[in-house]
């Protein structure tokens, strides 16, 4: 069938036959040896001269008929195909210990695998047909024909004992039959019917569900339970179970609309369900699946003052309109216009707290640096920090953005001081991490590359990856470039031309970065210009100059650090800016072949199967 069946059986079978076949050395190492002949024989297993190993086991097995001897024996026996004696032995075991059905069903798998298979089969119906009524016995039955291969004869003993059992079905065990034999229709079905009965065990199918689904590279066993769940919940609406484990297979499979639909169903069938639907928000913005976030905290939200989840619920649709907006490629200043007004609305609706600081830290944000009405940003903040609900970690994000604010006003030193407060207040938290740096770049700025590096070789070793990368990233440069430019005169242009980039005075730094490019102090510097310019040409929306200058840094200088993000952030202008779908696939190839270690490989290599998929 699939490969998947090969992995399934090998994965569960090794667990049931612990008692049967030896796992590793260490398991054999921890039991006390001290007969050198036992010794000697393991030695020969491991090594699997078995011939050797049958001859020193039967010695032992003679001299003490224990079960750790006869394993070794027996599976010595049939290693080296000697059916005849591995049977003798079989029933001698059995003889010793007549409760223990293992022994008779080692005799019929080598009763079979010596040919006779219709004295095998007798010898198996005659354990169906006189099945003990103990819960245990018959787990140990079923565990010992499912490591000898008897999946279908361990499904049989179940069905029978789950019709000798008054108070226990055998459903999860059947189920799990199903799994080892390769029947996984069957196996999905007996789950359901497990739900059906005993709905409280929903979260040990899910757990079995969850490894199964784990194992199924291939995706054919997912689909199966798809088409099974969505066909149990349709024929049985009024089962909640179902319902849920519907959604849980939803999220499982990262399929985030059908999510969104399942849990909304199960809101309005069922009720009071408002917290799944938060949850599923959280996952779908975590996932960047902002379109679905957008849907379920706003589904929650209008439900106004009849949910608990109401302002955080609006919290979260505020920060998922913005994501939406800033994922178009055609945005305009009147997209952030509007979102201004939904960030104003909810303010006036829920009030200033600690809960809504998040929407005033993200408004101030567009207000500030895509409608450049600095001061109204800055005022929003310093109302929200007058507020004593807002706790230390909103207060500290809120004057990062304060200070970020300052920074684009030219207030540069009022700005560090509020970093260093932050810094000073929040030491080892990542957002007195991202203070630092936002401090080093402050200092760098303003030319004052000694503290600025002082502040980035601290954040090298920063727990947060991102803030880490950054440090890393503009140190190399500082050192790089004053490496290239000694007296430090094109280093002062760039970080000038970086602080009015970030102030919105795009002329201003296009003016030293031509003067770069008119002056460089070396190959460094050109590359740098040149990427930087690309960039603010697209930040001007000058898209057609912005992808002639990435290419003249690809073209010019393939071995560019920047060579990589040049080619990924061309290819985005082809897609996205150009509609031309054939070079952006070119482009995306050559970043996934070129530099396969680029940080930009990954979401080359999702953009081209997308447009190979179109």
């Amino acid at each position: 069938m699939f490969l998947i069946i090969i992995l399934f059986d090998i994965s569960a079978l090794s667990k049931i036959t612990a008692q049967n076949i030896p796992r590793s050395n260490k398991t054999i190492a921890s039991k006390k040896q001290k007969d050198p002949k036992e010794k000697l024989a393991l030695n020969f297993y491991l090594e699997k001269d078995y011939e050797k190993a049958s001859e020193l086991f039967q010695q032992l097995y003679n001299d003490k008929q224990s079960n750790y001897y006869y394993i070794y024996y027996f599976n010595s026996l049939v290693a080296i195909k000697n059916y005849k004696q591995a049977e003798k032995l079989a029933k001698q075991q059995k003889k010793l210990n007549p409760n223990n059905y293992k022994y008779l069903i080692d005799e019929a798998y080598v009763t079979e695998l010596s040919g006779n298979k219709k004295k095998a089969d007798r010898i198996l119906n005659k354990i169906i047909n006189n099945l003990p009524s103990k819960r245990n016995q018959i787990i140990q039955i079923t565990s010992s024909l499912q490591s000898k291969g008897y999946a279908k004869i361990a499904i049989k003993v179940f069905k029978k004992a789950k019709l000798m059992s008054d108070n226990y079905s055998y459903n999860f065990e059947i189920a799990n039959a199903y799994l080892y034999s390769g029947d996984y229709d069957r196996m999905f079905d007996t789950y359901i019917i497990l739900l059906d009965q005993n709905p409280d065990d929903i979260q040990r199918v899910k757990n079995k569900l969850q490894y199964i689904m784990r194992m199924d590279v291939n995706s054919n066993l997912s689909e199966i339970l798809k088409s099974k769940l969505l066909y149990a919940s349709q024929q049985n609406p009024d089962k909640i179970q179902l319902a849920e484990m519907l959604l849980w297979y939803s999220l499982q499979t990262k399929d985030f609309s059908m999510a969104f639909r399942q849990a909304r169903a199960i809101d309005r069938r069922f009720g009071n369900r408002d917290k799944d639907m938060l949850e599923l928000a959280d996952i779908a913005f975590s996932n960047y699946d902002f379109i679905v976030s957008e849907k379920a905290y706003g589904y929650i939200k209008d439900k106004k003052t009849a949910t608990p989840y109401y302002a955080d619920s609006y919290v979260g649709y505020f920060l998922s309109v913005i994501k939406l907006v800033e994922e178009n490629p055609t945005i305009t200043r009147k997209n952030y216009e509007d979102i201004e007004k939904v960030g104003i609305k909810a303010l006036e609706i829920l009030g200033i707290n600690n809960t809504t600081s998040i929407i005033v830290i993200n408004l101030a944000d567009i207000t500030a640096f895509k409608l450049s009405k600095n001061n109204e940003a800055s005022e929003m903040i310093e109302e929200t920090l007058a507020n004593p609900t807002i706790n230390k970690f909103n207060k500290a994000y809120l004057k990062l953005k304060l200070a970020d604010i300052m920074v684009a006003n030219d207030n540069i030193w009022d700005a560090t001081l509020l970093y260093s407060q932050v810094e000073s207040d929040m030491k080892n938290e990542p957002v007195g991490h991202e203070a630092k740096l936002k401090n080093a770049k402050v200092f760098y700025y303003a030319g004052e590359f000694d503290w600025a590096n002082t502040r980035l070789d601290i954040l090298k070793s920063a727990t947060s990856k991102l803030i880490s990368n950054d440090a890393i990233e503009l140190s190399v440069f500082i050192n790089n470039m004053r490496e290239e430019d000694t007296i430090g005169f094109v280093l002062r242009k760039f970080a000038g031309a970086d602080l009015y980039t970030y102030q919105g005075k795009y002329d201003s730094a296009m003016m030293l970065l031509d003067k770069i490019e008119e002056e460089p102090a070396g190959i460094y510097s050109m590359e740098y210009m040149l990427y930087n310019k690309a960039q603010l040409y697209y930040k001007m929306s000058d898209f057609k100059n912005a992808d002639s200058v990435y290419n003249r840094l690809i073209t010019h200088y393939p071995g560019s650090i920047k060579a990589d993000n040049a080619l990924f952030k061309r290819a985005e202008i082809q897609r996205t800016r150009f509609n031309n779908n054939d070079e952006a696939k070119n482009l995306y190839m050559i970043l996934m072949t070129d530099y396969p270690e680029s940080i930009y490989s990954g979401k080359a290599r999702k953009q081209y199967r997308m447009l190979v998929e179109e």
